[in-house]
């Protein structure tokens, strides 16, 4: 009887504790790795066509996960790529459409909100099952657009 009663309360006690269990949301996580082989994916790009990247891999949080500075980059690739990294993570867009968005009425303030905030083209959101998990930024291309082909190629080939 007693081993009934001690069973029956554990049973009890379980499904009381299953009941009142709060159910948080899964999230899925960057890895450094998958971080790394995005970055390189995109370098393999631009060096096909002879374009040395500074890049820069954030998580959804625009935290830094992984950087490359290529060779002959200037120096201002090094904060340029990790901004725009930030920028399409935190305001989950490529940069290209955000730059498009400044010139929209009612979101010309849309630059100034804060100091890594860069509204240039090379910047990437990186989406896994539709959840945004991070961003790519590029820079050091004479051309941006070079930047956000390299680094779309290499989410093609990563994400696939």
């Amino acid at each position: 009887m007693l081993n009934k009663l001690i069973l029956s309360s554990i049973i009890f006690a379980s499904s009381i504790a299953s009941v009142n269990a709060v159910q948080l949301p899964q999230k899925y996580v960057l890895p450094t790795s998958v971080a790394e082989s995005v970055a390189k994916k995109a370098i393999a790009e631009c060096n096909k066509v002879n374009v040395p990247i500074s890049i820069s891999v954030v998580n959804d949080q625009g935290r830094l996960l992984y950087f490359y500075r290529g060779e002959g980059t200037g120096s201002n690739t090094v904060h340029t790529s990790y901004r725009k990294a930030y920028t399409s993570a935190t305001l989950k867009a490529p940069t290209s459409q955000l730059t498009l968005a400044v010139e929209s009425k009612g979101l010309s303030q849309l630059g100034k909100m804060e100091d890594d905030i860069l509204l240039l083209t090379g910047g990437l959101p990186l989406f896994y099952n539709n959840t945004l998990v991070g961003a790519i930024g590029l820079s050091g291309a004479p051309n941006p657009v070079i930047e956000e082909e390299c680094g779309k190629k290499a989410i093609r080939y990563i994400f696939k």
